[in-house]
């Protein structure tokens, strides 16, 4: 139940991160086009010498595209691939670019953890939660929550420093390392709660989420061979809905997509993705109550990949188009594959 706060709020940032980085977007370029003489960087490279520039970077970040609106601009993903040289006074530069976005996320998570996992009613303490064994809160679906969300704000950072910026060297290492600080700081809290304890476990989790997030951030093209998203199927009513909080109804899931690789990118095999997941039923309360077995499915898939199917269509120049790209990213839609085990 701990990851609703966390997870909520990552989920929540990235669908809305669009009017954030609309409001806090750098100037659009084609308000420049007016001066004639502003030099380009072909002109400075040419009077000086400078190094052409990586060709997997759009130059520059804080520029968007000539008759590019606000909201596309802010969608559209900046590749992130240089580290370094990566230093302190990077750190800071480009976490004050998202400092209004980490204090409303702390701010949120304290309020609710104050009021719905009772922090500050116990002295601190740890709790040995476990991972993915058949005595385990929830099978292991928490630490896949935990991995998931902390991956989902260091993605969410570290765009929202690239789009605000022209510097991009380090941005999905500052962006990773405020996650796992956002997700840090819930494991301390967890350690004053009356219902749970510091959990190592989810620390460690949230580290491999952070770490995911650099990993594809930085190897140049990853990004486009690989996603990792959660699924979710509401097994209620509508006002069951909790995607958030109900472990049960969750899949998390890793997919490799066939059109990231240059071979299939021009054949029917681009539509296709190989995907490997888990799921775990049986160890809710009401589960329980009814008698459900205990069940820990890790699984083998082949799915659509809808990101290209959605690409093959006009709505690909859209922003709506590339707003739902954006989206499939992180989710996963049901019936959309074919596995080696059923739910």
């Amino acid at each position: 139940m701990k990851t609703k706060v966390v997870l909520c709020g990552a989920i929540t940032l990235s669908l809305f991160s669009t009017a954030a980085c609309a409001d806090q977007s750098a100037f659009d370029i084609s308000k420049i086009s007016q001066f004639e003489k502003f030099p380009t960087f072909a002109d400075v490279s040419t009077s000086v010498n400078l190094p052409s520039p990586p060709p997997y970077l759009i130059e520059p970040a804080a520029f968007s595209e000539p008759g590019e609106g606000r909201i596309h601009f802010a969608l559209r993903r900046i590749e992130t691939p240089d580290i370094g040289p990566y230093g302190f006074d990077t750190f800071l530069d480009q976490s004050s670019l998202v400092s209004l976005d980490l204090i409303g996320i702390l701010g949120l998570n304290v309020y609710y953890g104050t009021s719905s996992f009772g922090w500050g009613q116990k002295s601190f303490h740890f709790s040995n939660e476990g991972w993915f064994g058949s005595d385990t809160y929830a099978l292991g679906m928490d630490k896949l929550g935990h991995a998931y969300s902390t991956y989902l704000y260091a993605d969410y950072f570290t765009q929202r420093i690239a789009h605000s910026t022209d510097n991009l060297t380090g941005a999905a290492v500052t962006g990773a390392l405020l996650a796992f600080g956002v997700q840090s700081s819930v494991e301390i809290f967890d350690g004053f709660s009356s219902d749970y304890g510091f959990s190592k476990e989810d620390l460690i989790a949230d580290g491999i989420g952070a770490g995911f997030s650099v990993l594809r951030n930085t190897v140049p093209q990853l990004a486009n061979k690989l996603d990792f998203r959660m699924e979710y199927i509401n097994k209620g009513s509508l006002s069951d809905f909790n995607m958030f909080n109900d472990y049960e109804g969750q899949k998390y899931v890793l997919a490799l997509k066939l059109s990231g690789f240059e071979q299939f990118e021009k054949t029917p095999l681009r539509f296709v993705e190989l995907q490997a997941g888990y799921f775990a039923r049986g160890f809710s309360p009401a589960e329980k109550a009814a008698g459900a077995e205990l069940r820990r499915e890790p699984y083998f898939a082949i799915g659509l990949n809808l990101q290209e199917l959605l690409d093959a269509t006009p709505l690909k120049e859209t922003t709506a188009g590339l707003a739902a790209h954006r989206t499939l990213e992180y989710i996963q839609l049901p019936y959309t594959y074919v596995g080696t085990t059923q739910n």
